[in-house]
């Protein structure tokens, strides 16, 4: 509520707070800079889904010249690998009279490589530059084709070789590390309440201090109680905060299902619900501090030092997001704020009991209620004090 005319509430029939809280609203979502940001934004997401559909769904056909049915039969058990493991290439198997006839095919680029044995072992000859992939696979196959010969010699069975060579994982400390699902969850949920709750945060704050700068402030208290102004504000941007951060999520969960990743979405979905709740309990929190915040200041140029606390928090967050394993992760998914993140983090790894999230949401809830008598204390009692810059011990010791 950036310039609100301070109308007579009780003519409408609604509280005070509401009022406030739907002018935020629809000043906020009639801004351009914010529809153009939000639609910028949704862009970006779907861009990069888009990019990384388009690379893995492209295929590459490599045309592979031979001359003997072992070459032939070798270059379609390379093909069949890579239709298994979903590899973007694929193989098609040309049959040449002779190797002269064959190095004159990759030469013209008729052919892609030439697929031949020698003395030494096989070759593939290639016009410029050789494809990694098809290399990795051509070994991978000739280690199984080895290793399924020797095992015939020794009197081994398919069977009893395929039980000896499976590998399986066990894992003693499940939260030693994050793995890579639980860090990549942890950056993606940390990046959106970091910059949601700066940028909504420092709405609020700019919002508090250019009224006191103005002092439309004194005008709006003096038909609106302090806590109501407050908590319209808190109420409005959170609304909206909360609104775009759903539409980034469900932007990102259906870019999700069209990538090879789709087969974590419902984990991603279940960890992305939970981090919508703790996002609700750790803005409010912080929301009434962003408003004290304002209040501190007589100018724009206030907000420089009494907002370093909350950015320190935000900050602390963001980092704990990636850097914290083991032990540290796992309490901090219990500190309220921290817990925002690393607690649906930890829900897509499926490291956690049913209890932890309730337990940690708990917290954040406490936590949020604390914050918001403290907030409430600092804004009412700065408000309307316009002699200078306060710091927030001497605002939590201000007498009304």
């Amino acid at each position: 509520m950036n310039r609100t005319s301070a109308k007579q509430p009780a003519s409408s029939g609604r509280p005070a707070w509401v009022i406030v809280a739907i002018r935020e609203i629809v000043v906020k979502v009639t801004d351009k800079a914010f529809i153009i940001g939000t639609l910028t934004t949704l862009g970006l997401i779907i861009a990069g889904f888009a990019v990384s559909l388009l690379v893995s769904t492209r295929t590459q056909t490599i045309d592979v010249a031979v001359t003997t049915p072992e070459a032939a039969a070798l270059a379609r058990s390379v093909d069949l690998l890579a239709e298994q493991s979903g590899a973007g290439d694929r193989l098609r198997v040309v049959e040449v009279a002779d190797q002269t006839q064959a190095r004159a095919q990759v030469e013209s680029g008729e052919a892609s490589v030439f697929l031949h044995h020698e003395d030494h072992g096989w070759v593939t000859t290639w016009q410029s530059a050789a494809d990694s992939a098809f290399g990795r696979q051509l070994e991978e196959v000739l280690e199984t084709q080895a290793i399924s010969d020797l095992a015939h010699q020794a009197g081994i069975s398919d069977e009893a070789l395929a039980q000896r060579l499976d590998v399986s994982t066990e894992v003693l400390d499940p939260d030693a590390a994050g793995g890579p699902l639980g860090m990549i969850a942890a950056i993606v949920f940390g990046v959106l309440f970091m910059i949601s709750s700066m940028t909504y945060g420092m709405q609020i704050a700019t919002s508090v201090i250019e009224e006191k700068q103005s002092r439309i402030v004194e005008i709006l208290v003096a038909v609106i109680p302090v806590r109501q102004l407050l908590a319209g504000k808190v109420v409005g941007n959170t609304v909206i905060a909360f609104a775009q951060l759903v539409i980034m999520l469900a932007a990102g969960m259906i870019g999700l299902s069209l990538t090879a990743l789709s087969g974590y979405l419902p984990g991603f979905a279940a960890a992305a619900g939970w981090f919508l709740l703790f996002f609700l309990a750790g803005f409010l929190a912080l929301a009434c501090i962003w408003a004290a915040a304002g209040a501190l200041g007589t100018r724009s140029e206030d907000l420089n030092q009494t907002s370093t606390p909350l950015m320190w928090v935000l900050m602390a967050t963001y980092f704990a997001a990636f850097a914290a394993t083991g032990t540290v992760r796992t309490a901090l998914s219990f500190v309220p704020i921290v817990s925002a993140v690393l607690m649906p983090a930890r829900l897509v790894e499926g490291s956690v009991s049913w209890w932890e999230p309730l337990a940690a949401l708990a917290s954040n809830l406490a936590f949020a209620v604390l914050m918001v008598l403290l907030g409430e204390r600092i804004y009412r009692r700065a408000l309307l004090r316009t002699a200078g810059r306060l710091k927030w011990r001497q605002a939590i010791t201000l007498h009304e």
